[in-house]
């Protein structure tokens, strides 16, 4: 049967037909664009867009915020399962329960592409999350929901949206709509599994998947279609909406990959502000920017010392994740990436890369084993930070930043094979690196042996061969390690003593700094020091000068020696030698009398270092000097007369020669002079309460420097009288910054302030200079406590101050208010998210100290910091709170793999705090039971007593050979309460009975007490003891324990203890 068509062409006119209207299409486009219709319709298109996601977002945080993608996913799936069953008997719950979830879905994937936008506008340096630029705005939602709202997040908004469409349109079917819909032949009373296949049909529908499969009679799966036009709507709203979140994904990919390239590009650029944006920047793609930034580091034909020090800072900041990649690149051909990818390593502290780092320290590459030795340094150090011995116990641990399964060696279920101790493998490829042929790289391990500290001891004597070496640098370095890592005392001094001949002047300042590093075990350098007090260079004679200060007290023939310095004919080198003594100060007590003859030299340069060095020496010289100090107040320079006032208030004499002369001093014609008269009569407190009066007067004068000093001072000497408190409301408002930050310090030492000084104070946080505003926020929490005007001004201080000495002090303020600043809690969230790592450290310890309701959120952001040192007080939080709630407890399990040590250890004792451990944290403390550190073994140890007898059974067993004896006597303990009787485990427990701790011998004997153990096995060991206690508390415990256990032998027969 021929089909009849409205129009019908042949094939020529259809074809010219269907270009020509494909033309005039355009054509009509342009004009439009020409005449801005599309333009407008775009724009007004944008607008709404822009405004849904704005608003969805603005939904889920209200509503959603508080559920994290597995939640989320629960309470949807939860709601369509009840929407499911309640659905039978009441349809009309079916779509209640249905567009619950669709809600969900939709306001989240909305917040998903709202913090995408903002993650964009990071990773392109118009925002950033912290320590915004000049010209960037801060990303607050992004660094406060950016670890939230991710993939995960979408998907399971995705499933809660297509779930919940499928319910609608059940419930609509049952209820109204069974003429909606077409349902196929055979399909009798469509159920959930048919609409949900209807919803997912029609999303693949978008992708002509199905309808591909369609055309070649693969696959027939459409059995519902909408036979509506309500049906058709909706179903029309769902296809829009899921095109829409697709389209985003696409171009976001599109985006990100187009965007790492221009950033990466933009990083090398010369151009300060750009580069600074990128650097910025780079952070925000995470792992995934490792590779390319170590790749383009090929194509730059050359890489300076300043970008080669920058880069791994910025691969650092990203954080634990980027170990891996880094790993890789260990071995790149090109010699600039193994050294920044090196670097890398060391700043993140992987110490299990000790072994993978050693190996390159042969490289062809001098910049390579430069980089080595460095990134060996910082990983020594890191071992050595929370730790006074190792032990070589344990399994070889695996590393692994946030991508699953990447290991360094092969775990093993067998006994595990003792590794080398990685701070001692560190130690000794430092000390090969000593005889490298290039200066550069010997230069660079002696540093890094330097930094180690005594853990590095052993190297001294390749140390000592170094101080002879022919490059200048690696001989000053060489004495400065020395003077760091100590080693024998005797030999170092006397190797240092003859670098003090060195013919170079930075070796000799460094030698001389070494031995003073040493003190007291280098006092015989101090004759070699003396002479260097007269070197030429000045770096020579401050460097001598503070090593004999360290050293100790200059004897006779020393002292003599300076003395003739002080009667040199050269007037430099009197100066210098009374320069010389200063420095010295308090050691030099015995050359006061030489110095207050000084005091008279016709040279003025002499008079003010001669008088200058009494006021560093201090009280032992005033006796001798205190005489000549008020004579010089009337000195004809200017200069002598200010030190001399500034001496005698370090003097500690205050009778009244010295307060009339300091009083007289404060009309003294040289502002330096009245404001060091000012300052030394403050510094002789109370005792210089005579000059009460003087100092008001002197709080009026024209230089502000005197009057700050002079209210400061008369905070010193006493409580306020009534016109003193005049005094200080004046200077409250003093057009000086001295003297406003000078008065507010002195309300805070007399306390008590009255109304109008606390009304005085309180503007001065919004002061216009930091100094006032640090005083005020010093010293307001103190005398006004946690009011509400006090917490919103350290509020604004904290989040709108451009200062971050200020942040950080408003940010302590708040936490020394306790508990009662819980008000605060929004702020220092805020402050711990996107402030400087110094503001943001002190915000998460006042958010410890206070507690707010933010607390939960800060610790979790806490514990995903770059910063290593915002990740040990975040997790230390969790030790201090009250209680550990469920959501903090999978970022506790990742931080049992954080290259911190102590991270390690607080997330272990947190969980050791919890009622039961989770499933996916006992593999992980096991892991950590052989953990190189014994805090953190101890706490692992200490947790997995919470675990199931069975999965920890074996680790206990094996803590009982632990070097630690605290860990042997928590697995001891763990393994009788469980299994009485275990002989291994109670020669153990007797052991600890008899250790040199105090700590350990106090656990034991409660063990012991909570045990109920045999008698036969314990009396002996503490019979034993209680003749050698010591400590009276735990010798009363002993001889409680033995009269206990001795009627316990009454009741029942004693078993033999074994043999050891």
């Amino acid at each position: 049967m021929k089909t009849s068509w409205l129009l019908e062409l042949d094939r020529d006119h259809s074809s010219y037909l269907l270009l020509a209207s494909l033309a005039g299409l355009g054509l009509a486009a342009v004009v439009l664009y020409r005449i801005g219709l599309i333009g407008s319709v775009l724009e007004i298109l944008g607008i709404i867009v822009r405004g849904s996601i704005r608003k969805g977002f603005r939904l889920w945080e209200r509503w959603l915020a508080w559920a994290n993608w597995p939640l989320f996913l629960t309470l949807a799936v939860g709601l369509l399962v009840v929407g499911g069953v309640a659905g039978e008997p009441l349809p009309g719950f079916r779509i209640v329960c249905g567009l619950a979830p669709l809600f969900m879905g939709t306001i989240a994937c909305l917040a998903y592409m709202f913090i995408d936008i903002e993650r964009y506008e990071v990773e392109r340096g118009h925002k950033a999350i912290h320590n915004p630029l000049k010209g960037q705005a801060p990303a607050t939602q992004l660094a406060r929901y950016g670890q939230q709202v991710r993939i995960p997040l979408l998907v399971a908004a995705s499933i809660a949206i297509v779930g919940g469409f499928a319910l609608l349109n059940q419930g609509i079917y049952d209820i109204v709509g069974r003429r909606w819909y077409e349902v196929g032949d055979g399909t009798e009373g469509p159920n959930y599994v048919d609409f949900l296949a209807y919803a997912i049909t029609k999303l693949l529908g978008l992708l002509d998947v199905l309808d591909l499969a369609k055309s070649h009679h693969w696959l027939r799966a459409e059995f519902i279609r909408p036979a509506a036009w309500p049906t058709s709507a909706l179903l029309a709203a769902f296809k829009a909406f899921f095109s829409l979140v697709l389209l985003q994904q696409v171009f976001a990919s599109l985006r990100q990959g187009k965007l790492l390239a221009e950033t990466i590009a933009d990083f090398w650029s010369p151009h300060g502000p750009i580069h600074e944006r990128a650097r910025n920047a780079l952070a925000q793609f995470g792992g995934g920017a490792i590779g390319p930034l170590l790749v383009s580091l090929r194509s730059v034909p050359s890489l300076t010392k300043e970008q080669r020090d920058q880069l791994p800072l910025v691969l650092a900041t990203i954080g634990p994740s980027t170990i891996p990649a880094l790993v890789r690149h260990l071995h790149d051909p090109q010699e600039h990436v193994q050294a920044v990818a090196v670097a890398a390593l060391g700043l993140l502290k992987a110490v299990d890369t000790i072994p993978l780092l050693a190996a390159l320290s042969h490289d062809s590459s001098a910049v390579v084993r430069q980089s080595v030795a460095e990134a060996l340094g910082s990983l020594g150090t890191a071992r050595t930070v929370s730790s006074s011995e190792r032990r070589p116990h344990g399994r070889r641990r695996w590393l692994r930043g946030r991508a699953q399964g990447w290991w360094l060696g092969r775990r093993r279920r067998a006994t595990p094979t003792p590794p080398c101790d990685p701070v001692k493998l560190a130690v000794k490829t430092l000390e090969d690196a000593l005889a490298d042929d290039s200066a550069a790289v010997r230069t660079q391990a002696i540093q890094a042996i330097g930094r180690i500290g005594p853990p590095a001891a052993s190297v001294a004597a390749e140390l000592i061969e170094r101080l002879k070496d022919g490059d200048e640098t690696v001989r000053c370095q060489a004495a400065e390690a020395l003077g760091r890592i100590g080693g024998s005392e005797g030999a170092t001094v006397t190797a240092l003593i003859e670098l003090l001949e060195d013919a170079s002047s930075p070796v000799k300042a460094s030698a001389a700094r070494a031995l003073g590093s040493l003190n007291e075990a280098a006092s015989p350098a101090v004759p070699a020091l003396v002479p260097l007090l007269q070197d030429r260079d000045e770096s020579v004679r401050t460097a001598a000068a503070e090593a004999i200060a360290r050293v100790g007290p200059l004897d006779e023939a020393a002292t003599d020696s300076l003395a003739e310095g002080l009667d040199s004919p050269d007037t430099v080198v009197r100066a210098q030698t009374a320069e010389a003594l200063g420095t010295i100060g308090a050691a030099a007590e015995d050359a006061a009398p030489a110095l207050v003859e000084a005091m008279e030299d016709e040279n003025d340069e002499v008079r003010a270092k001669a008088v200058e060095a009494l006021g560093k020496i201090g009280e032992t010289a005033a006796e001798a000097a205190v005489p000549g100090l008020v004579r010089a107040l009337n000195d004809q320079d200017n200069r002598v007369s200010a030190l001399a006032a500034e001496a005698l208030g370090q003097m500690g004499e205050s009778d009244n020669r010295v307060v009339s002369a300091l009083i007289d001093s404060l009309g003294h014609l040289n502002p330096q002079v009245r404001g060091n008269a000012a300052e030394a009569l403050g510094n002789l407190g109370e005792a210089a309460a005579s000059a009460r009066s003087a100092l008001e007067q002197a709080a009026r004068d024209e230089d502000g420097a005197v009057r700050g000093l002079s209210i400061r001072a008369l905070g010193a000497i006493g409580g306020p009288t009534s016109a003193t408190t005049q005094v200080i409301l004046a200077g409250l408002g003093d057009a000086d910054p001295l003297v406003r930050a000078a008065a507010v310090e002195s309300v805070g030492r007399w306390g008590n302030p009255s109304e109008a000084t606390m009304s005085g104070l309180i503007p001065l946080l919004d002061d216009a200079n930091d100094s006032v505003k640090i005083e005020a926020i010093t010293v307001l929490p103190r005398l006004a406590g946690a009011t509400p005007a006090v917490i919103a001004g350290l509020c604004r201080r904290l989040l709108e101050d451009d200062s971050t000495s200020v942040q950080t002090h408003a940010a302590l303020a708040l936490g020394r208010l306790g508990p009662p600043a819980a008000g605060a809690g929004e702020a220092l969230l805020q402050a711990a998210r996107t402030g400087d790592v110094s503001v943001r450290e002190k915000a998460m310890r006042a958010i410890t100290l206070i507690q707010p309701p933010e607390t939960i959120e800060a610790l979790a952001a806490g514990l995903r910091d770059a910063c290593g040192d915002i990740r040990i007080v975040a997790s230390a939080g969790w030790i201090r709170a009250a209680a550990i709630p469920k959501e903090a407890v999978p970022d506790l399990v990742e931080a049992l793999r954080d290259p911190e040590v102590q991270v390690r250890a607080n997330a272990a004792h947190a969980l050791g705090r919890l009622d039961a451990l989770p499933p996916d944290a006992i593999p992980l403390l096991i892991e950590r039971t052989t953990d190189a550190d014994e805090g953190v073994r101890l706490n692992a140890a200490t947790a997995l007593k919470l675990a199931p007898a069975d999965r920890v059974e074996e680790v206990m067993h094996r803590l009982l050979m632990d070097a630690n004896s605290r860990v042997r006597l928590i697995a001891a303990g763990s393994l009788l309460s469980r299994e009485p009787g275990n002989a291994q485990a109670e020669l153990a427990v007797r052991e600890a009975l008899g250790d040199p701790a105090p700590r350990v011998r106090k656990a034991a004997l409660e063990r012991v007490e909570s045990l109920v153990p045999d008698d036969a096995l314990f009396l002996e060991a503490l019979e034993d003891r209680e003749g050698r206690e010591e400590v009276v508390e735990l010798r009363c415990a002993v001889t409680r324990l033995i009269k206990r256990l001795k009627s316990q032998a009454e009741l029942r027969p004693r078993r033999v203890a074994p043999v050891e």
